[in-house]
């Protein structure tokens, strides 16, 4: 594939935080798909629907926006910044009805024309504070 149609491949994986229908998720993600920030997730499109499942339970009125987006070879890399309004149950954190902002990168590898591996980096802290979580040390 070109490193425009990885790009738009992105592009249809990421509209799913947006709210677009999870059958999305069969013809983007491959079987073989592995989530490296979360390596306890089941593997492939099963996998990711879980986690969008719960993703969706515990946040609504979800603004997902690339700011940035680059592609080489069978790469595609991005910059997001994620706002949501914490609505229910996340993580074992209890609703806060609070308006919360996710920022991070991604790193995304295509293989047959499906997403076949992620690695994400974000900024986790300062989500779970906005959440009301502690760090504990």
């Amino acid at each position: 594939m070109s490193i425009e149609a990885n790009k738009a491949l992105v592009w249809q994986y990421l509209k799913l935080y947006n709210g677009a229908d999870l059958a999305i998720v069969d013809t983007v993600i491959s079987p073989d798909f592995i989530d490296h920030m979360h390596p306890e997730q089941e593997r492939g499109p099963a996998g990711v629907k879980h986690a969008l499942g719960l993703f969706r339970a515990a946040f609504s009125d979800i603004r997902y926006q690339v700011e940035h987006m680059i592609g080489e070879g069978d790469m595609v890399a991005f910059r997001f910044r994620l706002e949501a309004l914490h609505r229910g149950s996340f993580a074992g954190l209890a609703p806060t009805g609070r308006r919360v902002t996710l920022t991070g990168m991604d790193f995304v590898r295509i293989e047959n024309g499906q997403i076949v591996e992620l690695w994400s980096c974000q900024d986790t802290l300062d989500w779970v504070a906005q959440l009301g979580g502690k760090l504990v040390v």
